[in-house]
């Protein structure tokens, strides 16, 4: 049976894509740092229909990704693993974040290229790479829209594009990058490698303990959150394209959420009976930190819409889903 990797699955948007690949059925191969998944998926999992094997391994690993593919059927990839560095890590060692986001990526492709089993890779890009532009653009396009990446993180992501999109095409192999908007839900946690998690996780956990939230002064600055369930229906309409109609394709909600602010929180207090929250009053500090401060244009979703996909959730769905994940036992 063909085998889809994923590098970096044990991770927040990693743990989500396996999921759902096994829920089709599909054998999965996680290869990174950790052993075993993190609880309760390994229970979780087990009741889907699909098979999984969880390697250990270091993807800065040439022979053993090598290895990984000669030993398996590997015919497609999702090669995920990604070090999310704020500027503490990026000023300690930008060297990893180079190393983990760009240099394990080529070798993961040149791995794939020698196996000659590949259909397809996902290559993982973000809306990093917009940069500077998100904040002089209403609207975010792959093809108008001016790059301009300011942290290492998203210089390291259009490197992926560029390098990736660029050696599939010498190598043969058919790659489209992934621009993923700022994603929430299931399976997000502190693993060490994502420096800044997203301010629904912060949200959850304060309703969860049934605490009072006092959020930013409204309005709340423009943002287009995508939720993970979304997003992972996008990154396998992408998977399974045919032929695909474009290489560079934004994955995001297409909304700003800022007005549904209200809504979300009402939908987490439904689950919560409880949780509080309000707005800060003038001069009042708010009990969380914010993602943004400035506001942001939202990413164009035409060309995801061409591969057949659009957001299912709107935000108090997505937000009332997550809420059920939450309250779900393992």
């Amino acid at each position: 049976m063909d085998a889809i990797l994923v590098t970096g699955g044990a991770g927040f948007v990693g743990l989500n894509l396996v999921e759902a690949l096994l829920a089709r059925g599909e054998h999965v191969v996680v290869f990174g740092r950790e052993a075993a998944l993190p609880d309760p998926a390994p229970s979780r999992f087990g009741r889907l229909p699909g098979r999984i094997e969880v390697i250990q391994g270091d993807v800065r690993d040439e022979a053993a990704l090598k290895a990984l593919f000669r030993d398996r059927r590997i015919d497609r990839v999702f090669p995920f693993a990604a070090v999310t560095a704020g500027p503490v890590r990026e000023a300690a060692d930008p060297q990893v974040v180079l190393d983990v986001n760009l240099s394990a990526l080529l070798a993961t492709l040149a791995a794939a290229r020698d196996a000659g089993t590949v259909r397809r890779v996902i290559l993982p890009s973000s809306a990093a790479v917009y940069g500077e532009s998100a904040y002089a653009h209403a609207l975010l396009d792959e093809a108008t829209t001016p790059p301009v990446p300011i942290t290492l993180y998203g210089v390291t992501k259009y490197a992926v594009e560029r390098a990736g999109l660029r050696l599939a095409g010498l190598w043969g192999l058919d790659a489209v990058a992934a621009r993923i908007g700022a994603t929430f839900g299931p399976w997000e946690r502190d693993t060490g490698l994502r420096d800044t998690l997203s301010v629904h996780l912060a949200i959850a956990q304060v309703a969860m303990a049934r605490g009072e939230l006092v959020l930013p002064p409204a309005p709340l600055p423009a943002y287009d959150w995508v939720y993970v369930r979304d997003l992972v229906a996008g990154l396998l309409a992408l998977l399974d394209a045919q032929d695909p109609p474009h290489r560079v394709v934004n994955l995001a909600s297409g909304i700003d959420w800022a007005p549904h602010a209200a809504a979300c929180m009402d939908a987490l207090a439904a689950a919560f009976p409880g949780f509080r929250w309000r707005h800060a009053e003038p001069g009042e500090a708010p009990t969380i930190r914010w993602n943004e401060v400035k506001p942001r244009g939202a990413m164009a979703i035409g060309r995801a819409a061409d591969f057949g996909w659009r957001p299912r959730f709107a935000p108090r769905d997505a937000q009332a889903d997550y809420a059920a994940w939450l309250l779900q036992g393992p």
